[in-house]
């Protein structure tokens, strides 16, 4: 990934997503905001509502579209998938982890604070999603089942797919109970690599390579899956980290011009 600005207030952006002119993508970091506050986008995080807002209103006009525009899904470790449309409401963003549409000028996020955010494109039928996936998401298998509804409705498959992995939990700092082990066991077998065996039934979980696994075997190819190996615990200065004690939340959104 590299970092960026854009209308003053600092971004990162994936290199194969940042190539596609018919689109524009962020990963906000915690320091973007010019006036100096944390840029942080949930309002649940902050007693300070209208800092929230005045957050949302500058990553808008970043990425050039209204604020009534930019649609943040109400996250809780599911499952479900919401076809966004111009005519989408906010109450119809309750209880989703996963975004996707086929409109332009529509712009699509979810919130993370250790999470994995997805973001994905398909070049051939212009389409886009951005997918929330914690370790219950993973396991729940959320970014397989956005991609086969992607496949339902817009004909997406695996060669039409660019994908970004976003910033999250590195394997080396996520270390998790014998509870998470043996749910990644049972969704992914306990061939699958994703764990390094810790002591008292403990492991270390590879989330990264989890999503990444679900993309291959949909088909994408693996040059366009890119994972921006960026662990917002050791980059707690540019990324907000419930594990670090954070209430805040950055976003990765994408939005098609």
């Amino acid at each position: 990934m590299k970092k960026v600005n854009i209308n003053g207030i600092d971004l990162w952006q994936f290199e194969g997503l940042g190539k596609e002119s018919s689109l524009r993508h962020f990963v906000t970091d915690r320091n973007s905001n010019p006036h100096g506050q944390e840029f942080t986008l949930s309002y649940s995080s902050t007693p300070d509502k209208d800092q929230v807002k005045t957050n949302r209103r500058l990553l808008a006009e970043a990425m050039e579209v209204s604020p009534s525009k930019l649609h943040f899904p109400s996250q809780v470790h599911q499952t479900r998938i919401l076809h966004v449309t111009h005519q989408t409401l906010k109450d119809e963003l309750l209880e989703t982890d996963a975004l996707i549409t086929s409109e332009r000028g529509i712009c699509i996020a979810v919130m993370s604070a250790d999470c994995v955010p997805v973001l994905l494109f398909d070049k051939k039928n212009d389409a886009i999603a951005a997918i929330h996936s914690g370790w219950r998401g993973t396991v729940a298998k959320i970014l397989e089942k956005t991609l086969k509804e992607m496949q339902l409705l817009f004909g997406t498959k695996g060669e039409h797919l660019i994908a970004g992995i976003g910033p999250s939990v590195s394997q080396e700092a996520y270390e998790v109970g014998d509870e998470v082990v043996r749910a990644v066991n049972d969704s992914f077998g306990k061939d699958s690599g994703l764990l390094i065996p810790q002591p008292n039934q403990k492991a270390k979980l590879d989330l990264w390579k989890a999503n990444k696994l679900q993309l291959l075997e949909f088909g994408v190819s693996p040059s366009k899956v890119e994972i921006s190996n960026l662990c917002t615990v050791t980059n707690n200065e540019f990324f907000f980290s419930a594990r670090k004690g954070d209430a805040g939340r950055f976003a990765a959104g994408i939005v098609m011009v």
